[in-house]
């Protein structure tokens, strides 16, 4: 939007957009920081703005914090891949526009893409329709083409990455250098064999990322199920994906891009192809007009029709020489920001937009309100210490999340030096309160893990968290079967229903899980 006087600009922000702590950045290169969207494992995405202005001065900058990018060879490799994605196509990939491998700490900046994780989209909608899949299909290989032009390889395609618009698909993100451990750790299902044994990013190791994502679009389950690092890398390496409930004409496809030996691996510009023909094959009307043709135009235009983005909301900044300053609530843009509520209030949701996460809320949601009902006080958030147990969770896809309040069991410690399983640690715990009680989890709320991620940089040296992480984060981290002694803040949510805003794991001897 345009700048409103030598120091003041108007500016359509993300949905999701939370405020900054005292150790976050205010500058980034040209760019003036003005709230936080995202955080992972190896680093932390804020909305950011150009204050020289422009058609939308609004960018989505990560700031990289993996510590093996100390090293001078590193940051070489992180500078020679930087400036190789900066020429991407941009038209599904979103490349970076600015960035500096040499700052302490390295960033880039991407323009900031609306749209729904496509995590989301299938947790909340189920798998893909035949056009809207094939849609999808093409226009994923048609990014990775665009990469692999450049000899980039994606190295870190999965649901979180790739975001749903009404123009299809976007790709964000990729693995960077240092991101090798994590990505085993926290993105093992989408990874190839040959990665999980220590392989760099190829072609062909996108490609079955490529099926992983598709089986999962279309099924609406990961092809190798839910389970720990060290399981899923078995699986992966070691058995077949299941793809029962993939459209048929799909599976044989899906199956070449999944084999184990990438040699036999299709290429990139095959699964376009295989994709535009399964649509031609199976759309009779459409070739008896003869669009056969035509059919990647109406594959990446047609099946995105309908699909609603998430709305950003209108806030003028102050801009100062050191950052942006808030003048109290930011004061809104009156006329634009009724269109805003109606839309968040009808059904738009926040996107993470580097890290995914993210959901719609349910069909038969009203519009939001911050106010509590006339003569009632506003309810205080509370924390307590608590186990999620997955055994108890009746809805372990969408909530609302069951757990228990717990307190240390009197005269017991771990041994020290030892690295306790999670079902040993919860041993430690004794039932507190009244029992099991239900909440959601905010999906973008504030996370430090402790046995998720792993003590690094950074954890906390009393038991507690290390990374900062997203709620959808500590949500699929769930799905792997492990029981979780966490403290939790607990809030008052829209209608009453409590919600979960602030989860901080708790583990015995942080330096013994290293």
């Amino acid at each position: 939007m345009s700048r409103r006087s030598q120091h003041e600009m108007s500016v359509l922000v993300p949905p999701n957009m939370g405020g900054l702590s005292s150790g976050d950045p205010r500058r980034l290169g040209p760019y003036l920081v003005i709230g936080r969207i995202g955080a992972g494992g190896t680093g932390t995405v804020y909305a950011a703005v150009d204050p020289m202005g422009g058609e939308d001065p609004l960018v989505a900058a990560k700031v990289l914090h993996s510590p093996v990018l100390a090293d001078p060879g590193r940051r070489a490799q992180l500078r020679e891949r930087l400036q190789a994605l900066a020429g991407v196509d941009g038209r599904i990939y979103v490349p970076p526009v600015r960035h500096d491998a040499d700052a302490d700490p390295p960033w880039l900046a991407m323009p900031y893409i609306s749209g729904i994780p496509l995590a989301a989209y299938i947790r909340r909608r189920g798998p893909m329709g035949r056009g809207r899949l094939l849609a999808l299909a093409a226009g994923l290989a048609e990014g990775l083409l665009a990469l692999h032009r450049h000899d980039v390889a994606h190295g870190d395609l999965k649901p979180s990455c790739v975001l749903i618009g009404a123009s299809g698909p976007r790709i964000l993100d990729c693995a960077l250098p240092g991101d090798e451990e994590h990505l085993r750790r926290t993105a093992g299902a989408w990874l190839s064999p040959e990665r999980h044994r220590g392989g760099d990013p190829t072609p062909a190791s996108d490609v079955f990322s490529w099926g992983a994502v598709m089986a999962f679009a279309a099924t609406g389950r990961l092809p190798f199920g839910l389970g720990e690092p060290e399981e899923l890398a078995r699986r992966v390496q070691e058995e077949e994906p299941v793809l029962d409930g993939a459209p048929p004409a799909l599976v044989p496809l899906l199956e070449r891009t999944l084999d184990k030996d990438p040699e036999r691996r299709p290429s990139v510009r095959e699964l376009m192809g295989a994709a535009i023909a399964v649509w031609e094959e199976e759309d009779e009307s459409d070739a008896a007009d003869g669009v056969k043709g035509t059919a990647i135009t109406k594959v990446l235009s047609r099946e995105w029709q309908g699909v609603v983005e998430p709305a950003r909301l209108p806030r003028v900044i102050h801009l100062e020489e050191d950052g942006v300053r808030r003048r109290g609530r930011t004061p809104l843009l009156i006329g634009a920001l009724a269109l805003a509520l109606a839309l968040v209030g009808g059904g738009a949701w926040a996107v993470l937009s580097a890290l995914g996460g993210g959901s719609a809320p349910p069909e038969d949601a009203g519009p939001a309100s911050s106010a509590p009902p006339s003569g009632a006080a506003e309810e205080e958030p509370r924390v307590e210490t608590v186990r999620f147990d997955p055994a108890a969770q009746q809805n372990p896809v969408d909530g609302p999340w069951t757990f228990t309040p717990v307190q240390r069991a009197e005269d017991m410690e771990p041994p020290e030096g030892v690295l306790l399983a999670p079902d040993t640690w919860s041993s430690y715990w004794t039932d507190a309160g009244e029992g099991p009680e239900e909440a959601v989890i905010a999906e973008d709320a504030e996370v430090q893990c402790a046995n998720f991620c792993q003590p690094g940089p950074g954890h906390i040296e009393d038991g507690r968290g290390t990374y900062e992480m997203t709620g959808q984060d500590f949500i699929d981290y769930l799905g792997w079967g492990r029981v979780v002694i966490a403290e939790v803040e607990i809030a008052p949510g829209e209608g009453g229903e409590p919600e979960i805003t602030r989860i901080t794991e708790l583990f015995p001897d942080p330096a013994a899980t290293g």
